[in-house]
């Protein structure tokens, strides 16, 4: 995945953020003064504090207003509750209601920008990933938050704190990722079973179950565009098998945790085959696996094939993973203070083939071109250095324990995907033990594999093929339910 560099002085002047140092200081309660007496300038205090603002990470005792953000996948809904402090914002009532309603239409998009972009995408991503990728656009997500409904305003307990609920469908970003114009039909396979023809599919996928390709357990997580597996890793259904149309309006899934609802009967019919998931695929934990036996259950009855093109498929997960507050990264001052003083720090010892970039999960330090012994995840000899070197920097902002650290495997693509996620999975552990052998806790490491699925470069050329064989060490800062403006 290319990771863009995302420049925050234009963050920040497109939400009309730029504060004076003077003002800056004229509004401090003694944090400023205590940043300055850790060696921050003035104009670092200034640009974290933009930053900061830009993600809706004000502190608490200067926001004006807040929000927090709740997802149902089983309803395709992601809703915000917004309040503004009409008295600490200096808005009198009862004439100014028309004014606090146009301040949080106006803010809204801020508020639940780092939410909604946490929710994923497919297997592999994040909405924030998509954006970063430019599959997807924020002017595009904003003109949907724009369009959502809103509750009529009201005061809270006779407060002077006004209140209104925004709900937003996911099938409508989901529309925006849809790019195909026919669907493509699963190739029938040689070998056939008993068989016949049913309404829908119905996948229960509740539970622990093993995961592909890794010597785990996991629950499995819904998203918007999931995919289905057999045990030999053939693709059954994915997004462009489904007719546009559908894909854009319903989803190519509904979510449900368990029996008994008219909406599975809606989209599976009366008779649908019922399936047990085998196994769970994908980073993201969001793929289902199911056994060759139902595979070919589903691919032998030609209406079955029918079934996967009209969208006929319903998931049933368990209900924690399908309603819940969405938590994103918080980026607050000295989040943006710290990390940015670390870029600082891993450029001044130029570090060959490291490029540390804000990113919109945290921040994120990427390895290129890292050699390992042929085939496995033992690093060189001569490799080790640099891994020295960024642990050396990695504990001057880790020491505190804000902040989690994140380890991404990625290998170049040579047509061999269960082996190169295995193997992307191992390098990224090599790299995480390095760094714990530097002295780094490790109990703030995760390590995922991508595999070859997200090249950053050509893999037909060798040059290509070294920067894809890298490892992205993501710095992701605690979570925070609350969004404050």
């Amino acid at each position: 995945m290319a990771i863009k560099k995302i420049n925050r002085t234009a963050i920040t002047l497109a939400a009309g953020l730029v504060l004076s140092a003077a003002a800056l200081f004229a509004q401090d309660d003694g944090t400023y003064r205590q940043y300055m007496l850790e060696g921050y300038t003035y104009d670092e205090i200034e640009e974290a504090e933009q930053a900061a603002a830009a993600s809706a990470d004000v502190d608490s005792k200067k926001a004006v207003m807040s929000s927090v953000s709740k997802v149902d996948w089983s309803k395709s809904t992601f809703t915000s509750d917004i309040t503004l402090d009409t008295v600490k914002a200096g808005i009198p009532m009862p004439s100014g209601k028309a004014v606090s309603m146009n301040r949080v239409q106006m803010e809204l998009p801020v508020l639940v920008k780092d939410p909604l972009l946490s929710l994923y995408a497919d297997d592999t991503r994040t909405l924030g990933d998509l954006v970063l990728e430019g599959n997807l656009t924020l002017d595009a997500l904003t003109r949907i938050i724009d369009g959502s409904k809103k509750t009529p305003p009201y005061f809270m307990n006779a407060t002077n704190t006004l209140k209104t609920t925004n709900t937003l469908d996911l099938h409508q970003i989901g529309a925006l990722l849809v790019k195909h114009r026919t669907p493509y039909v699963q190739d029938k396979p040689i070998e056939r079973i008993s068989s016949k023809a049913y309404t829908g599919i119905v996948i229960d996928a509740r539970g622990l179950i093993p995961v592909q390709g890794e010597h785990v357990k996991s629950e499995v997580y819904p998203c918007l565009f999931p995919k289905i597996w057999n045990e030999d890793m053939d693709l059954i259904y994915e997004r462009n098998m489904v007719l546009p149309d559908v894909a854009k309006s319903k989803g190519i899934v509904d979510y449900l945790p368990g029996q008994g609802s008219n909406k599975k009967t809606e989209r599976a019919g009366n008779d649908p085959l019922w399936i047990t998931a085998r196994k769970v695929y994908g980073v993201n934990r969001c793929d289902p696996v199911i056994s060759k036996e139902d595979y070919l259950r589903i691919t032998t009855v030609p209406a079955n094939l029918e079934l996967l093109k009209q969208g006929k498929v319903v998931i049933l997960l368990d209900s924690d993973k399908l309603v819940g507050n969405v938590t994103s990264p918080r980026k607050d001052i000295r989040y943006y203070l710290e990390t940015g003083k670390l870029k600082q720090r891993i450029d001044k010892t130029d570090i060959p083939d490291v490029t540390p970039e804000e990113h919109d999960g945290g921040f994120v330090i990427r390895m290129e071109n890292l050699r390992f012994i042929a085939d496995l995840a033992e690093l060189l000899p001569e490799e080790k250095h640099r891994v020295a070197e960024i642990a050396k920097e990695l504990k001057t902002i880790i020491v505190g324990g804000k902040y989690t650290i994140r380890v991404n495997g990625h290998t170049a693509d040579v047509n061999k995907p269960l082996g190169q996620q295995a193997l992307s999975i191992e390098r990224a552990e090599a790299i995480k033990n390095a760094l714990v052998a530097e002295g780094i806790p490790e109990n703030l490491f995760t390590c995922y594999g991508y595999g070859g699925t997200m090249p950053i470069a050509d893999n037909s050329t060798a040059s290509g093929r070294a920067q894809n064989r890298r490892v992205e060490i993501e710095i992701t800062p605690q979570g925070t339910e609350i969004q404050r403006r």
